[in-house]
């Protein structure tokens, strides 16, 4: 038997779900776990459209039960006597649900757990994408579960996807002007009471800088509704945190609300054995007096909530200084190198005396002084700061007193560096934090400056094991005495909520010190390349984290190997290709799930744009000209108008030419191999980019007829739903090569840099196909068992290949009839059954088993005994030679 619940005390947004639920198991039972909220009480008794059959828990046999199907809830302990049967091994478990996970959940065959507004969006989701019909009367009561989880689609929790739920069900008949009949409520006397004793005891704590509302009450009997009275307080009193601590009966009822992301109620309220979201969570506490919860409730406070901006959490470290005694002629080129405007100067123990800026510099240089030492002309009158040193004193020495750098010491030797930029991101952030009382931006972005936390997020798309590991990471990398950020196109698609395997990770430290500790945690083991200052993590489950020192890169020249020197997470990300690759997140305990966000990374994903880091980034790595377009087709985005501008502009200079070989190669396999290489090749040409590589790599007609003709034949072949996964990149890039001539095709590959090794591997391989394509041609007639032995010389992309290149209708057919069939023929008879057959070892044998598989492959023997009596005829033992002994039978 199916059967269908939710949590108890459920509300609009179970009940609805159960009804959705019910249309995806038209079989099941729905049954509610114990009481329900009054105002789902009231609706059952008021509506007249509630005549949904709903059976109570004493007349269903619990015991009948082969599958739960558990809605808005899989937290253990929240759905009453199901428990037991969501325990039982021999009944099937599937979950819907929208609140976080936990540690306390359930997991089911069928386990939908996404973050939005309300878990009726997801049922309705799915019943709009298998075309379930949807009556008006529960097209209502859906939109009366979202509307009231949401707040009516206001509260912060709500998403996009829950507006598309509501206007899908208002298509489908629903009556939106019942809604507030039964989410509009009054309260009554004993819960204007209570509200008066909560406000009354209202008390705004300093919690490390940021104002957290607690509010308690004790009342003698069980008053519901206490969420509704905190979103009133909450709106009342424009509260951006508040926790209620409410004594009724024989327990005690957290109930707890949030507008700021760096505050995650869902946590607070684990702690209690409680859950919730990042917005809304509450607990239910037993064996605890009111005073026992406040201050577990504040001890829970000061340890999640991390210390306010200060010196240490904005600076860059670590440092790139210069001794005393450096010519000004070298500071010059470092400081270009670099990009670098100020550089403190140090003594010859390392402790810091003085700061040296660019324009100085540049004067020295301009009246000849370049053999001059930095000491000569170094700023010895500063203001340092420690790494605890509050924001307020940092402004004082960066704003009133002008100091364009500002060095963080840690005794006599220098820490970290704050510049101005870095002043003006904090003070936005800590400005947008304490002002915006929880509002977001379109598409549920944060405000720009305030600090996006992606925690739940990163629960939501990552498995288990990965959360954990990176969670583990963290607690290293802080005992450490390190920062580990989480960094490279998974953050990126964490963001777009897209699923990504590789995990890389960066410390401002020694990542294969970092490695090796994190090796030990993991019970895995590293492979360290001291060069690079970088190391990869093997787990058991052969799960792979990379794991990198915070470095800086310079280029000698154009598309040269990159020189690596260590630097800060910032420096680290700004030698990457576009501000969408530049965002990291942070993984030490403390701020875990912050994303990092120097370059705009997160505006142009909203904005869908491809965007270069500096002028020179096309330069440096001509490959990122190809890269550009490739994330642009992957994605939907758009290159932005100025990194389109220098792109252009590097094409003209053909710097494409001098990237690395093997690179280029890479990236142009990765657009071959992506949705849509035809799109991105058009772009290409487009933009100048093919011709300016090789005049035969122009998008001519005649390689755009190659490339629709290598799609079709690929998505015929998949459509067959074999087993081989052909590398089309590889199908595409051959196809290349042999609709140009042989000259074009050797310069072609020298621009990629093959070894002479591949290079004959590429020639044999297309005289091969090419002789091939001629021999199909002048012998489409020929037996299948010609066409076989030919084919069969041939690999699956290959293959493919010739159909796509062929204009022959015979030799396409030979192909497909090899794929689809004859390849799949084998002979019965082998060396065993000859010899038992009389016949010799020797090379007879092979001629013997070639001519079976002929025969078999033609359709003249169809079975073990017909292959035998035509082996007898067609090579007789006296003729064979064959021993003495006969047919063993």
């Amino acid at each position: 038997m199916d059967l269908i619940t939710s949590h108890l005390n459920a509300d609009f947004d179970a009940m609805a779900s159960m009804i959705a639920a019910k249309k995806l198991y038209p079989e099941a039972r729905m049954v509610f776990p114990g009481s329900q909220e009054r105002n789902l009480r009231e609706f059952f008794l008021k509506s007249s459209i509630a005549s949904f059959s709903f059976d109570r828990i004493k007349d269903v046999d619990l015991s009948a039960v082969t599958r739960l199907i558990l809605v808005d809830i899989k937290m253990k302990g929240r759905i009453g006597p199901f428990d037991e049967i969501a325990r039982r091994e021999d009944v099937e478990l599937h979950i819907y649900d929208h609140h976080p996970r936990t540690d306390q959940d359930y997991r089911g065959v069928v386990d939908i757990v996404e973050p939005v507004g309300a878990t009726t969006t997801l049922l309705v989701e799915i019943l709009r994408k298998k075309r379930i019909r949807i009556t008006p009367e529960e097209a209502t009561i859906m939109a009366l579960g979202i509307y009231e989880d949401t707040g009516s689609l206001t509260f912060a929790s709500t998403t996009p996807r829950d507006l598309e739920a509501v206007s899908y069900l208002m298509k489908r008949g629903a009556h939106l002007e019942i809604i507030p009949t039964f989410i509009t409520r009054e309260l009554d006397s004993r819960q204007v009471q209570l509200l008066y004793d909560l406000l009354t005891s209202l008390t705004i704590h300093d919690v490390k800088g940021i104002p957290v509302a607690v509010a308690s009450a004790s009342v003698d009997q069980y008053v519901g509704e206490l969420a509704l009275l905190v979103h009133k307080m909450m709106d009342m009193e424009s509260l951006d945190v508040l926790f209620t601590i409410v004594r009724m009966e024989d327990r005690i009822i957290l109930v707890a609300r949030s507008r700021l992301p760096e505050l995650d109620v869902s946590q607070i309220a684990e702690a209690f054995g409680g859950g919730g979201h990042p917005t809304a969570a509450s607990a239910s506490v037993r064996d605890l007096t009111l005073v026992q919860v406040e201050e577990k409730l504040m001890t829970s406070l000061k340890k999640m909530i991390g210390d306010r901006v200060n010196a240490g959490a904005i600076m860059s470290s670590p440092v790139i200084d210069i001794p005393e005694t450096m010519p000004l002629s070298e500071v010059g080129e470092l400081m270009v190198r670099f990009n670098i405007n100020s550089l403190p100067v140090v003594g010859p123990e390392g402790a810091l005396v003085g700061i040296i800026t660019r324009g100085v510099v540049e004067r020295g240089l301009l009246h000849k002084l370049g053999e001059a030492q930095a000491s000569d002309f170094m700023l010895t009158e500063f203001g340092t700061v420690t790494a605890d040193s509050p924001l307020e004193r940092i402004e004082e020495l960066i704003i009133e007193k002008r100091q364009r750098m500002l060095p963080v010491v840690e005794g006599k030797r220098v820490k970290g560096i704050i510049t101005r930029t870095d002043l003006l991101e904090a003070m936005h952030a800590d400005f947008m934090r304490t002002r915006s009382f929880g509002l977001t931006g379109i598409e549920g972005e944060p405000p720009p400056g305030r600090v996006r936390n992606i925690r739940e997020l990163m629960k939501d798309i990552l498995d288990q094991k990965t959360c954990n590991v990176l969670t583990t990471a963290g607690k290293v990398a802080q005992k450490s005495g390190y920062r580990a950020f989480l960094v490279g196109g998974l953050v990126r698609d964490l963001i777009l909520r897209q699923k990504n395997l590789d995990v890389d990770i960066v410390v401002e430290g020694d990542a294969i010190q970092f490695a090796r500790k994190l090796s030990r945690r993991l019970r895995g083991r590293t492979r360290s390349h001291r060069r690079f200052k970088t190391a990869v993590v093997i787990l058991p489950d052969d799960l792979k984290l990379d794991v990198a020192t915070a470095r800086m890169e310079y280029y000698v020249s154009p598309g040269a190997e990159p020189m690596v020197e260590r630097g800060s997470i910032k420096l680290d990300l700004y030698r990457r290709d576009f501000a969408i690759n530049a965002l990291a997140v942070r993984l030490n305990p403390d701020s875990f799930g912050q994303v990092v966000d120097y370059f705009g990374g997160l505006r142009d994903l909203k904005d869908k744009t491809i965007r270069i880091l500096h002028n020179m980034s096309f330069v440096d790595d001509p490959t990122r000209i190809i890269r550009a377009v490739r994330f642009e087709q992957k994605f939907g985005f758009r290159i932005g108008k100025h990194t389109e501008y220098l792109l252009k502009g590097a094409v003209r200079k053909k710097y494409i030419r001098t990237a690395q070989g093997p690179r280029l190669l890479a990236e142009f396999l990765a657009i071959l191999r992506g949705e849509d290489p035809f799109g991105a090749f058009e772009r290409m040409q487009n933009l100048g980019i093919l011709e300016s590589l090789h005049e035969a790599m122009r998008f001519d007609e005649k390689m755009k007829d190659v490339f629709r003709q290598v799609e079709k034949i690929h998505s015929w072949f998949q459509l067959l739903f074999l087993e081989e996964k052909p590398d089309v990149g590889m199908i595409y890039f051959h196809a290349i090569m042999l609709i140009r001539s042989r000259e074009e095709r050797d310069e072609i590959l020298g621009l990629f840099h093959q070894s002479p090794q591949v290079k004959n591997l590429y020639r044999e391989r297309w005289s091969r196909l090419s002789s091939v394509m001629v021999d199909l041609g002048k012998n489409e007639k020929e037996s299948h068992s010609w066409i076989a032995r030919l084919l069969g010389q041939l690999n699956i992309e290959d293959l493919l290949l010739v159909m796509s290149l062929t204009k022959r209708e015979g030799t396409a057919k030979a192909i497909s009839l090899y794929l689809t069939r004859l390849r799949f023929i084998n002979r019965e008879i082998d060396g065993k059954v000859l010899l038992s057959m009389g016949y010799s070892t020797g090379p007879l044998f092979r001629e013997i088993m070639q001519a079976v598989q002929d025969a078999r492959v033609d359709g003249l023997v169809n079975s073990l005994q017909e292959e035998k009596s035509w082996v007898r005829e067609h090579f007789p033992l006296e003729n064979a030679h064959a021993g003495t002994g006969g047919e063993k039978t």
